[in-house]
């Protein structure tokens, strides 16, 4: 199990990839909101709310890594 989580969250040299990270954390933390709401506080399933703030933060991530990767930094 821990082979391939260190798979999923590694770039083709062996270190971390922080987007890897980045999605499989908003992932697993939008299920766990959504869980929470929908099971919990009975309200109704809406993905949009927390799906265009995980997007975001994604896209955010990866113009971030770009930028960086782009002016060497």
């Amino acid at each position: 199990m821990r082979r391939i989580l260190a798979e999923l969250i590694s770039d083709s040299n062996g270190r971390a990839d922080e987007l890897a990270v980045l999605s499989i954390v908003g992932v697993l933390s939008f299920i766990g909101l959504e869980l929470f709401a929908v099971l919990v506080r009975h309200q109704a399933f809406e993905p949009e709310r927390f799906g265009m703030g995980l997007g975001s933060a994604i896209a955010a991530g990866a113009i971030g890594m770009g930028l960086s990767s782009r002016f060497g930094g």
